[in-house]
């Protein structure tokens, strides 16, 4: 047994305790924290951890065992890492056990590791009194009979100070109260004021659940009606719902009741909404640009207004800032929101700024009280001087695991007064959080969903796609974007070892190839004679940092810089005998495109487009360039001599499209979209903008782009995959 602060720690069973309750540690945790009690004080290097870890021959990915480690012990200590009580963090070098920690400890012989001076190693009890020379002996009997008589005080004094001083926080747990399986995800949960009431959304409904009892019934809304819960009135009766109509998923504001009956629709092309405590008020988000203002109405759906627009972007270097989520204090005198700055380049991480922000309910009085790349979109205000929200853990992954934190802010001001605090730690992403009018329990779901790889061949006759077979077996998340030469490879980016970094694997093995690692690795693409695979890589993607384009060559080899940027978004490749590539620039409001060579690096100005063009694609043969405004259009623009000129606009019916890539032989562009009924769908649309259905997908499947083999033969799937998204109870907070 070890004993430190509060803890005692089972050597044989690898249990911690704090006052006799236990928390399991595992293995590798358990080691480090043996190791830095060993040395109180002293810094214990990360070459040092990993020596006593794995030793010698160690064929992991150290750096994130490491990472993983420290964080469960954090957790299992309650150890704020911005606040440390027990272990600090020496960036660079390693971590420390503080030195308020350690102490002399009294002893039973063979049962505890007793502490000594800094830099003394640890021996156990029976070892000290085998090397207790005999001439000492009697001094030890006599402090036998001394050290109880001495010890009384000190006991009723110890006692006294656990009794009377606060302990530290500790994180609230958090309890399970749905328990839906991977083939219906939650998505959206929100709790009633009164704490009776859970009203949710999986693929195959919306529900009401009685948390006292368990019961659950699914809410009785009229057919095609597919509607998210977004807030309850305060009655505890109805809820405010976001309906999602149409293949373009079109959102409004309605108001409906648990008793059933007819749902009141407030608003058109709005949501999702927030009700003020009082039930006057109704703060929501507008459409078609999704976050970028932030409005008020009444209750009825009146007198609606706009209170706030989310930064300016011109000149920002940003490509989208949003405004989401939002809530209300509890005496519905002011807003908290928080705003959201993306980077230039779309990413498979959140490269996003995020400020939390509040103002009163007119949008006056703003108040920025936390700027932070660690925050994320959750948000809820329980007690008139807390606010609390989604929170990153681990700055150093690119896992996607957060946690609650708190800040202590003035009600009539809405600044903050207070430091932040956890309260709550877990795994996977946190999707929305609401909590009770009372404050006393706060409701989160949690998003534990990854991009997945998947393969589809097309059928030789039908020419649509059959069903798609998993390639990328790794549970974390795997994004695939591109094909090597020989049809039978993709190239993709995973974060399976903490960073994303760039792998191959042939569609007919289970196991994949590491290709390049670094920092933040995405978006592979092949050079135009397959020659080289270039790739994008940020030192730092929480912060913006500039993004460099390598190249490395297809037969192996370093990587080399072709050129940086801080606005770079999309880049692509034709294939010979063309040898165009093509790279885009957000560079204020316009999206301009630039040849380059990946020997010489940046060339001439191709085009130049007003407004975010995020998602475009080059034809095979870099004659046409195919642009995706985000709606139900695409931009066709011929390419000759290096220069574009807009050929013509088709619309493609019903169908919203946001991305798509050429087909093998250009004739047609292949993306995805949405039936008006919600269900994901591959389409493929020629040239006229006539569109067909390739594939559809199960009702809690979600496409994101097909790219095609350069042979035709197969496309490469990417999904969103999920797995435990539910939601969860917090009671003390």
């Amino acid at each position: 047994m070890v004993r430190f602060d509060r803890f005692e720690l089972d050597l044989n069973s690898y249990e911690l305790r704090e006052s006799g309750r236990p928390i399991k540690l595992e293995r590798l945790p358990t080691q480090l924290l043996i190791l830095l009690i060993e040395r109180p004080g002293e810094l214990v290097t990360r070459d040092e951890i990993v020596q006593r870890l794995w030793g010698e021959n160690v064929f992991v990915d150290t750096r994130q065992g490491i990472n993983t480690a420290i964080r469960k012990l954090r957790v299992a200590l309650a150890d704020d890492p911005d606040n440390p009580r027990i272990m600090q963090t020496v960036t660079g070098r390693g971590y420390r056990l503080l030195p308020s920690v350690s102490g002399p400890l009294v002893t039973r012989k063979g049962e505890c590791i007793e502490f000594g001076p800094p830099g003394v190693p640890f021996v156990q009890a029976e070892q000290r009194a085998a090397a207790t020379p005999v001439t000492t002996r009697r001094f030890t009997r006599i402090y036998l009979v001394i050290a109880p008589i001495t010890l009384i005080p000190i006991c009723v004094i110890s006692i006294w100070l656990l009794m009377t001083v606060s302990k530290p926080h500790r994180p609230a747990i958090e309890k399970r109260i749905t328990s839906n399986s991977s083939e219906a995800p939650v998505k959206w949960a929100v709790v009633s004021p009164d704490g009776k009431y859970l009203a949710y959304t999986d693929p195959t409904g919306m529900y009401l659940r009685v948390l006292a009892t368990g019961e659950t019934r699914q809410w009785k809304l009229p057919p095609g009606f597919i509607a998210n819960p977004n807030s309850w009135f305060p009655d505890g009766i109805h809820l405010l719902a976001m309906r999602l109509e149409g293949s373009m998923k079109i959102p409004s504001l309605w108001k409906i009741s648990i008793f059933g009956g007819s749902a009141l629709k407030l608003l058109d092309n709005a949501g999702p909404g927030w009700v003020s405590p009082d039930g006057s008020r109704i703060a929501f988000l507008r459409v078609p640009e999704f976050g970028h203002e932030l409005w008020v109405m009444g209750s009825d759906g009146s007198n609606h207004h706009r209170i706030a627009v989310a930064s300016d972007r011109e000149g920002s270097g940003f490509r989208i800032s949003q405004i989401f989520p939002v809530t209300w204090s509890p005496d519905g005198l002011r807003i908290a929101y928080i705003e959201r700055a993306v980077g230039p380049s779309p990413t498979p991480f959140d490269d996003a700024l995020f400020s939390l922000r509040t103002c009163d309910a007119s949008g006056d009085d703003l108040q920025v009280i936390l700027k932070d790349a660690r925050l994320r979109p959750a948000l809820s205000w329980p007690e008139k001087n807390r606010i609390l929200f989604a929170y990153r853990e681990d700055i150093a992954s690119e896992h996607d695991d957060e946690g609650v934190r708190s800040i202590e802010v003035d009600p009539a001001s809405g600044k903050a007064t207070g430091h932040l605090q956890t309260v709550a730690t877990g795994a996977g992403r946190i999707g929305g959080m609401s909590s009770t009018s009372e404050g006393k329990q706060l409701v989160l779901w949690r998003m534990n969903t990854q991009f997945q790889a998947y393969v589809a061949e097309f059928d030789a006759k039908t020419l649509k796609l059959n069903v798609p077979r998993r390639v990328t077996l790794d549970a974390n998340g795997n994004v695939a974007e591109a094909w090597l030469p020989d049809s039978r490879t993709i190239l993709f980016v995973s974060n399976r070892n903490g960073t994303w970094n760039l792998y191959k694997q042939a569609i007919d093995e289970t196991t994949a190839d590491l290709v390049a690692q670094g920092r933040s690795i995405f978006l592979p693409r092949l050079s135009a004679d397959n020659s080289q695979i270039l790739y994008e890589s940020r030192a730092d993607p929480q912060r913006f940092s500039t993004v460099s384009l390598l190249r490395i060559p297809l037969a192996g080899g370093p990587p080399k810089l072709v050129l940086q940027g801080d606005d770079i978004v999309n880049y692509q490749c034709a294939r010979l005998p063309s040898t165009l590539c093509l790279l885009s620039r957000q560079q204020g409001a316009d999206h301009v495109f630039f040849s380059f060579d990946s020997e010489r690096g940046i060339g001439s100005e191709v085009l130049r487009i007003f407004g975010n063009t995020d998602n475009w694609t080059l034809s095979p043969d870099g004659r046409t360039l195919a642009v995706f405004p985000g709606d139900h259009r695409i931009r066709f623009f011929s390419l000759e001599n290096e220069a574009a000129r807009e050929m013509k606009t088709v619309t493609v019916g019903d169908w919203r499209i946001e991305q798509g890539d050429w087909s093998a032989d250009g004739k047609a562009i292949l993306m995805e979209s949405f039936t008006p009924d919600g269900r994901s769908v591959i389409l493929q649309v020629d040239r006229t903008g006539k569109a067909s259905v390739l594939l559809e997908g199960d009702a809690n499947v979600e496409f994101w782009w097909v790219i095609p083999s350069p042979d035709g033969r197969y496309g490469i799937i990417e999904e969103k995959l999920p797995s435990d998204n539910n939601a969860w109870l917090l009671d003390r907070f």
